[in-house]
């Protein structure tokens, strides 16, 4: 199969993905004052969980998620798996659209209906996936200036807000229970974990080596803007602000004031990011389009993008009922029940037992 990115194209496209709406809603929240400690520790073994991925697609340069998922359990299994992770990625897509709906209905448009701003976010995505890898890649070269760019800018009016209070970072690694409980599972699975989607079609982004660098690098990039932004959050909102609040990093963009003039940032941050989140959808929808198509062997995979994308509409409306019920089914439950076993433990699996037939193969 013919490559189609470059290093720099998919490195942002890893970077969008992995960031998506992580920033909306905070890193290790429940961590309270040692969130930056839990972001950090946890990027740290995301890091692993990437290098590991990257590791399957250098031993495996001519397969995929779906191949390889038959050739690890057998034919049977692997397409029973290969049609939960369908399930998975379109369900995923559909809890990030519900949180830029949500995002959108309260900042942005109050007045109009969340239903209808998510349809319009998913026909969006939905001529993503019609253009092609290609053309989200290059929409990504773009995005990711502008993401970078405001989210340094509005740093920096905070800072000259006066608003920040470094002494609420103290006292530092109090309870260790609530660090551990927020790094696993969901500080490895809901940023680093997820990058096994790009398994689906990592043979049309670069080679392997060049896909690792891409990988470590950018997983390394998010793990900093994680740690940074849970700082800031903190020193600003302090400790149990930053825990009870919806959307904490927000809340800490809208301390910004400057001389009476410099103010009301809101549209530019939730721009900021709602980029995220739609690369994120995008990725995952154009991800269960691809493998629905390798799994029946269809020729194109633009025949299914639309019920695909009514899916996930249907799926970001029904849910949960509100936005508190939401949010804590994908803290409590998502994480467990989906990510955990998809996202880390089989590709752990597959990463044992290739690394195994990889050496009984050399040894014969």
């Amino acid at each position: 199969m013919i490559q189609v990115l470059s290093t720099w194209q998919t490195f942002c496209l890893l970077f969008l993905f992995q960031l998506g709406t992580t920033i909306v809603f905070g890193f290790a929240g429940g961590a309270k004052q040692d969130a930056w400690l839990a972001a950090l520790l946890s990027a740290t073994i995301g890091i692993g969980i990437v290098w590991m991925f990257s590791r399957i697609y250098e031993r495996n340069p001519g397969e995929t998620l779906v191949s390889l998922l038959q050739i690890t359990f057998g034919k049977y299994v692997g397409h029973l798996l290969t049609s939960l992770y369908i399930f998975a990625f379109i369900y995923e897509s559909g809890r990030i659209l519900r949180d830029l709906g949500e995002l959108m209905s309260t900042f942005l448009l109050p007045s109009t209906p969340a239903p209808f701003l998510m349809l319009l976010l998913v026909l969006l995505v939905a001529y993503a996936c019609y253009a092609g890898i290609e053309r989200i890649a290059r929409l990504a070269e773009l995005s990711i200036i502008i993401v970078i760019l405001f989210t340094c800018i509005q740093l920096i009016l905070l800072f000259f807000s006066d608003a920040i209070d470094f002494s609420w970072l103290l006292p530092v690694a109090s309870d260790w229970r609530s660090i551990g409980v927020t790094i696993f599972p969901l500080g490895l699975t809901t940023t680093f974990g997820e990058v096994i989607i790009f398994a689906v079609f990592w043979k049309l982004t670069v080679s392997p080596s060049k896909f690792r660098k891409a990988a470590l690098y950018s997983s390394l990039l998010v793990g900093t803007v994680f740690v940074v932004l849970d700082l800031i959050a903190v020193s600003t909102l302090g400790p149990d602000l930053f825990y009870r609040s919806f959307y904490p990093l927000l809340t800490s963009f809208q301390l910004i004031r400057i001389a009476d003039f410099i103010d009301n940032l809101d549209p530019f941050v939730v721009t900021t990011f709602i980029t995220g989140g739609l690369f994120k959808i995008m990725l995952y929808a154009y991800a269960a389009c691809t493998t629905i198509t390798m799994q029946w062997k269809t020729e194109n995979h633009r025949a299914v993008i639309i019920p695909v994308a009514l899916l996930i509409w249907f799926i970001s409306i029904y849910t949960a009922k509100n936005i508190a019920s939401h949010i804590f089914v994908g803290l409590k439950v998502v994480p467990w029940i989906i990510e955990l076993p998809l996202f880390v433990v089989i590709p752990l699996v597959i990463f044992i037992l290739n690394g195994v037939f990889k050496k009984r193969s050399v040894g014969s």
